[in-house]
Order: C-alpha cells, then structure tokens, then sequence
C-alpha cells in the first residue's frame, strides 16, 4: 500500500488549476484568424484566382493546411507528439496562412 497523503495530492491539483492558461489571448486570435480565412475563401474564392488558368493551387493549398492548424490550436487541443505539437503551434499556424497570401500575391 502506498502511504501517500491525499491533501499533498489535493495541494498539488490545486496548484495546476491556479496557473493561467498559456498564450489564452494568442489562441483566441488565431482561431479568429483561422474564421477570417475560412470566410475569405468561402465567401470570396475569386481571391485564390479568377479562373481555372489564374487559381494558384499551391497557394490555396498552403492557406487552407495553415488554416486547419490555427484550428486545432484556437481551439486549445495540444498533440502529445512534438512533431504535432511543432506542426498545430500558433507559429506554424500563423507562418503557414501567411505564406498562403503571399504566395497568392506576389504571383
């Protein structure tokens, strides 16, 4: 049997709910981000091209993988694998949606 003391455990699980959640306002942006560019996509798809010949796939591509990441992280859902992790950051989300545009413009 193990001789544990249940208020130490009540201490330490009282500890865990007191700390503030990290990057709160950061998640929050980027899901609204992540809205933007689903709402820009869907309710303006002559943004990505005008025609068959002028869509930049590519660039849809890049925009819709960076929106679908700032997603899974706006909503606070955190992989346990680190390339997961690496992959649904706020960075990644945010560098990937941004390339998106860029790709899209400077062509």
């Amino acid at each position: 049997m193990s001789d544990s003391n249940p208020s130490q455990q009540k201490v330490s699980l009282e500890s865990l709910d007191q700390k503030p959640a990290p990057l709160g306002r950061a998640r929050f942006f980027i899901l609204c981000l992540s809205l933007l560019v689903m709402v820009l996509i869907t309710a303006w798809p002559h943004f990505l091209g005008s025609t068959p010949e002028t869509m930049n796939h590519n660039a849809a591509m890049v925009l819709m993988l960076g929106m679908s990441c700032g997603f899974v992280y706006g909503i606070g859902f955190t992989p346990k694998l680190r390339i997961w992790r690496w992959l649904f950051s706020a960075w990644s989300a945010l560098g990937l949606m941004l390339l998106g545009v860029l790709m899209r413009v400077m062509v």
